[in-house]
């Protein structure tokens, strides 16, 4: 039934741009987390939370 369902349809396709669309985001955020230069980025955002001194854009509470 499924197949006799599929094969009366025109959106085949729609799980192929899925795909392409899906891998395009993988490969980008894969890209962006081991580009070169990204663990030093990584390591120096890793103490922000440790980090006490005041931002020069956030305000401090009297």
């Amino acid at each position: 039934m499924k197949a006799e369902v599929l094969s009366r349809t025109d959106l085949l396709f729609l799980p192929e741009i899925a795909l392409v669309v899906f891998m395009a985001v993988f490969v980008g955020a894969l890209w962006l987390v081991l580009r070169p230069g990204a663990k030093q980025a990584y390591a120096r955002h890793g103490f922000i939370p440790l980090d006490n001194e005041p931002n020069d854009d956030s305000e401090v509470a009297p």
